[in-house]
């Protein structure tokens, strides 16, 4: 006996719905009678029914395909099984269409054709439920095994000297300040003498947007309150040109905040802004990142060249296990 299976029972007639019910409650099933079309969706909009039952005539000729269209597409795991009281080879057609189970005719020598045949329906959706829980087991797996030859991968190629050459940790980055207050640039500039970096300074906010704007810079530091341009202005202008430029808007000392832009939006904000050597520990942590990403980029491009064939068959198979799952 079936125990606590949800099923929904489509039928026009009263005398049938209250004779389904009997059968199925009797059969262990937990029965939902819908009595018209917007009630029958209603409820398969706010619950899901593994099975539903439903009268070719529901609610009038043909409307029965109306409904199971209307769970075919709003609850794709739900299996029909479809009850006619006349013959009709089109409508039988457009119903084995959508996917139906087993169309049964309406008959008292057709009760264990029903029985059976919603029986095979929730077997049918069980089956379906622990495929789909295989296929993401799957997936995750196979997503799983990537991962780890990547991080293989990157043990091998980090111990390569010829693969470490000219890495992310010589790198010099370009970065541009923009800022007013000259004092500030000359602290700056004491802390980053011995940084192998690449820095250039713009006193004005008009001409640092062109400067930025004419030169890729891996980072660029602008104080908020400029004397011609806001630096938040010059920030997002500048990383709606170039996306990939990292970003820092820094405040008036002791009171204001340094945040971090990325695409022109802030990401992190630390209040408050503590002076030149907070600014340069920031740039610190943004050059580590880019460092890191160059790294990755290079024990990407040597993975996929040593196991170019490889990759191109997982992300087949890899394709082939999502639509399973569609």
């Amino acid at each position: 006996m079936v125990q606590g299976e949800e099923l929904l029972i489509a039928e026009p007639v009263e005398r049938d719905r209250k004779a389904l019910r009997k059968l199925f409650d009797a059969e262990g099933y937990v029965c939902t009678v819908a009595t018209d079309l917007e009630h029958a969706r209603d409820l398969t909009q706010r619950k899901f029914f593994p099975v539903a039952l439903i009268d070719l005539d529901f609610a009038g000729m043909n409307q029965g395909l109306e409904l199971i269209q209307f769970i075919h597409e709003r609850s794709t795991p739900t299996r029909v099984v479809l009850m006619a009281a006349r013959r009709s080879f089109e409508a039988a057609v457009a119903a084995l269409r959508t996917g139906v189970v087993d169309i049964v005719n309406k008959r008292p020598d057709q009760i264990q054709h029903l029985r059976s045949a919603v029986r095979l329906a929730v077997d049918r959706g069980q089956t379906g439920h622990q495929q789909g829980a295989f296929v993401r087991e799957v997936r995750g797996v196979l997503d799983d095994a990537l991962k780890i030859m990547l991080a293989m991968s990157r043990r091998v190629y980090g111990g390569n000297a010829e693969m470490s050459s000219g890495s992310g940790l010589d790198m010099k980055p370009a970065i541009l300040i923009i800022d007013t207050d000259s004092n500030f640039l000359q602290q700056c500039a004491t802390l980053l003498a011995e940084k192998p970096w690449e820095v250039s300074v713009e006193l004005s906010g008009g001409s640092g947007l062109d400067r930025a704007s004419t030169f890729s810079f891996q980072i660029l530091c602008v104080r908020d309150e400029l004397s011609d341009l806001p630096g938040q202005m010059v920030m997002r202008s500048t990383q709606a040109q170039r996306p990939a430029t990292m970003g820092i808007v820094y405040s008036a000392l002791g009171q204001g905040r340094i945040e971090r832009y990325e695409s022109g939006q802030a990401t992190r904000s630390v209040s408050p802004f503590r002076g030149p050597a907070h600014l340069v520990e920031l740039m610190s942590e943004l050059v580590g990142e880019i460092a890191s990403m160059r790294e990755e980029r290079r024990y990407l491009q040597a993975f996929r060249s040593e196991h170019g064939p490889f990759l191109k068959r997982f992300a087949d198979l890899k394709s082939r296990i999502d639509s399973l799952s569609e």
